[in-house]
């Protein structure tokens, strides 16, 4: 028996270039788009870490500004509250800012006020102390702000 040659030819190896060529390309762009998909995933990762260090020191600068505060309106060794420093008025406080601290790029200040009591005798005088932090670098700006309040009993 005599078989026929099939109708079908072959492809010819110049078109099965061509197709391989188109595979490589789109292979090539789609692991382009993920490579810049993990650069981005990456340089957003740093971003909210840098972030996250400026919001501590701005909490953790706020946090020694309150303590600040209560230490100048409870001296240590007095019996009664220095109400000279408790005047509503915002006063900034020094912050050791040198490189080998954390509060380097970190402002804060406070402001005290005086709480009166509903009835003057049988209550304590309380005080509310607010106290506000800004670090900032050049791409971030964090700002915190904690109240306390204390009374004198």
């Amino acid at each position: 028996m005599h078989h026929k040659a099939s109708s079908v030819t072959k492809p010819s190896l110049q078109k099965q270039g061509g197709s391989a060529i188109v595979l490589a390309i789109f292979v090539i762009v789609i692991i382009s788009m993920l490579g810049a998909a993990l650069v981005s995933l990456q340089r957003d990762g740093a971003k909210g870490a840098s972030y996250e260090v400026y919001a501590s020191r701005a909490y953790l600068s706020a946090y020694s500004a309150s303590e600040l505060a209560l230490v100048a309106l409870f001296p240590i060794n007095s019996t009664s509250a220095d109400t000279t420093t408790c005047t509503g008025v915002e006063f900034p406080v020094t912050l050791d800012t040198s490189s080998d601290t954390g509060f380097h790029g970190c402002t804060a200040n406070y402001q005290c006020q005086i709480l009166s009591p509903i009835s003057s005798a049988s209550l304590p005088t309380r005080y509310k102390i607010i106290s506000t932090a800004v670090c900032e670098n050049a791409q971030t700006v964090t700002r915190r702000q904690i109240m306390v309040e204390a009374s004198s009993q």
